[in-house]
């Protein structure tokens, strides 16, 4: 029997480019996925997006839900464990990182993503959900 995990992604744009991290968990199948993460008993899904935003960035980087732009939700196999299916609240963050971006114990990698880069394995829910979408927009070139 399958599992449900409610998660959220938040995807930061910059100069038409998209930050891509690489944490223990998706390491573990070479992926590189969305800031985000798991949502937490108790939490909304912006709730849980500002968590894992301040876990994941961080560095007294300020993030609020005003930052934070609601852009689809999916089910699809999770990109850690192909036997977890997660529901993805996915959110278009509104507001530029500027704190620099130290890996840390959850991410050991952090990159800015240009289109036609091949050399990273990008998740599903970035490949297939949301740079349909920001190709789409102009977001990312």
């Amino acid at each position: 029997m399958e599992k449900l995990k409610r998660v959220v992604g938040v995807a930061f744009v910059d100069n038409g480019k998209l930050l891509i991290v690489r944490s223990q968990r998706s390491s573990t199948t070479n992926s590189w996925t969305l800031v985000g993460g798991g949502i937490e008993t108790g939490e909304t899904e912006i709730t849980a997006a500002l968590r894992e935003v301040n876990e994941e960035v961080g560095r007294g980087f300020e993030f609020c839900e005003e930052d934070l732009l609601p852009i689809m939700c999916f089910k699809e196999a999770a990109a850690s464990d192909s036997d977890v299916i997660i529901e993805m609240n996915m959110f278009l963050a509104t507001k530029p990182i500027h704190v620099s971006l130290i890996p840390n114990d959850e991410i050991l990698d952090y990159h800015w993503y240009s289109l036609g880069e091949t050399e990273y394995n990008l998740s599903t829910s970035i490949r297939d959900h949301f740079l349909p979408y920001a190709i789409q927009r102009g977001l990312i070139f």
